[in-house]
């Protein structure tokens, strides 16, 4: 990977995306209609997502994997970017 991208850059396709973090492309779509994720679009409004989005992803898919909903995790996430 070039080492002058940013965690930030939205540069990763949702096939990338799914490879990187085990998700399907249909739970990645559900993510962002839930408001768990808010990816960049391209000019072709193909998703495009960032090395953040990808930390998120796996953060959102540990709690998942521990029983916690997704209003539970929308709660955690928004208090985590509060203490921030």
């Amino acid at each position: 990977m070039d080492p002058t991208v940013s965690k930030k850059q939205a540069c990763f396709p949702i096939r990338v995306v799914m490879e990187m973090t085990n998700l399907t492309a249909r739970q990645i779509r559900y993510y962002e209609e839930q408001g768990l994720i808010k990816p960049a679009r391209n000019d072709g409004n193909q998703r495009m997502f960032s090395l953040e989005d990808i930390e998120r992803f796996r953060l959102i898919k540990s709690y998942i994997e521990r029983g916690i909903n997704v209003a539970g995790i929308k709660t955690i996430l928004a208090t985590n970017v509060r203490d921030s």
